[in-house]
């Protein structure tokens, strides 16, 4: 919950904050942004290593979860209380400091957590029910981080626009809005955190004792990463997520300027269709999970995506200015397809399995790590690419826009974001996994497991055929 309350609001609001309120370019703001994205990316694996050889008497995924909320927490709070700074230049160097220790902190904390959810079940059906259940009180964060913002926003700096222009506030009330909204998340991520701790005690057991990570032993670690992109089934679900996600990205970024610099609705307005989507988010959870059950994950997954795509693409170019009804109706079928997105998430435990048959080795830190930096570095992509193209097509911060530049905003977030939809589902078409083959890796897994397990306890060297599991 803490997690994607962070990410909601920074997704819709920080670049807005820092373009409308502390008054820093949007081609700036972008830049910043994609930076400290793509750092945080390439810290994921990093963080993955660290939490698989972690031999803590409390767990090798559990003290993450302290430290990375409380780091988060104070980062979070600072990002969006900024100083009062001149220099545009002084901003972005603040802007890029603070948002890449906010992002180092979720790193900390967000890995070992998406690892440990794969891990608290063997069963498949299981995994997805646990996801779910991580989707539902994520998107509970993103309630949180959508509408605390506009609360606060409304209550201390109301818009003193009206008609065709009503988002315009007052950038020092506004600030004072934006950080007590933060300052409320920063209390949702303390107390998330220390309940994610206390709930999961026992369940969580230290990894295996293994020698320093020095010289060689760094380097063996290193090499690590390159055999995760020798998973052919990871590679291909991997690129399928990170294109969709830039979607998912340029989307959020993209929402508050669709809605009131386009559509020119009030901050009731988007609230109300914010919120919508989120609930029917929360609710088709139920419908995916019980559809990977019946057929599987990965037609539905396709379909899903696909089909989102497709609404995205032919809806919001031709919605008109001022009604709410035709956005509201498209977060609803929206926020129904997107649920689809918790097979993929769940996919990724079912592929450890693979790995660990063919390897020998439980790296789930690992590959979380690396789904993790695919979700980051797509969103650093499109944080840059948004930025860049705002201000390609001519947008002015705090005014009214001319009616071309309105609509570029339109099919930015119409077809723009529905483009990597679709092409996305399709390369999730090619996935080269089934229900079947899971099934047949985890018959193979148990066995070897169990063979394991024997040769130890009479102390006999495990065969080589035993090791590689047999072909599936």
């Amino acid at each position: 919950m803490g997690i994607f309350a962070v990410e909601m609001m920074v997704r819709l609001h920080l670049m807005k904050f820092y373009t409308d309120v502390a008054g820093l370019s949007a081609e700036l703001a972008g830049l910043a942004i994609a930076i400290a994205m793509f750092w945080d990316a390439f810290t994921d694996p990093v963080m993955g290593i660290l939490s698989d050889r972690t031999s803590r008497p409390s767990g090798k995924r559990r003290p993450y979860l302290i430290l990375g909320s409380f780091v988060m927490a104070l980062a979070f709070l600072a990002t969006f209380r900024p100083p009062m700074l001149d220099a545009e230049l002084a901003r972005f160097g603040f802007l890029l400091i603070s948002y890449i220790v906010l992002n180092t902190a979720m790193t900390v904390l967000a890995v070992p957590h998406s690892a440990l959810g794969g891990e608290l079940s063997f069963d498949s059906n299981v995994r997805t029910s646990v996801f779910a259940f991580r989707l539902f009180f994520g998107n509970m964060g993103l309630l949180a981080g959508t509408i605390l913002p506009i609360v606060f926003l409304d209550t201390i700096a109301p818009a003193a626009g009206t008609g065709e222009n009503p988002g315009i506030r007052d950038p020092e009330a506004a600030t004072t809005a934006y950080f007590y909204a933060a300052a409320v998340v920063a209390g949702i991520i303390l107390l998330t955190g220390w309940i994610s701790y206390i709930a999961t005690r026992g369940r969580d057991l230290p990894a295996q004792k293994k020698p320093p990570l020095r010289g060689v032993a760094i380097l063996q670690e290193i090499t690590k990463l390159f055999k995760v992109l020798k998973n052919r089934v990871f590679v291909v679900l991997l690129a399928a997520y990170f294109i969709a996600y830039v979607g998912v990205s340029i989307n959020s970024t993209l929402a508050l300027y669709y809605y009131e610099y386009r559509l020119r609705l009030n901050s009731e307005a988007v609230g109300l269709i914010l919120v919508v989507f989120i609930l029917v988010w929360s609710a088709s959870l139920l419908f995916w999970t019980w559809l990977s059950r019946r057929v599987g994950k990965k037609y539905p997954g396709f379909a899903g995506v696909f089909l989102l795509g497709l609404a995205t693409c032919f809806t919001y170019p031709y919605f008109p200015a001022g009604e709410v009804k035709y956005p509201l109706f498209m977060s609803v079928l929206g926020g129904f397809l997107v649920g689809a997105i918790v097979l993929l998430d769940s996919l990724v435990a079912d592929i450890v399995d693979y790995d660990e048959l063919k390897s020998g080795e439980h790296r789930e830190g690992l590959y979380f790590g690396f789904w993790k930096m695919a979700i980051k570095a797509s969103r650093g992509v499109s944080m840059a690419f948004t930025g860049t193209l705002l201000a390609a097509i001519g947008f002015q911060a705090n005014q009214v826009q001319a009616p071309e530049v309105s609509e570029r905003i339109a099919y930015l977030f119409g077809p723009g974001v529905g483009s990597f939809f679709l092409l996305g589902a399709i390369v999730f078409l090619f996935l080269p996994y089934s229900r079947g083959i899971h099934q047949r890796v985890q018959d193979l897994l148990v066995r070897k497991r169990s063979i394991r397990k024997k040769l130890h306890s009479d102390s006999v060297d495990i065969p080589s055929s035993v090791q590689t599991g047999g072909r599936i």
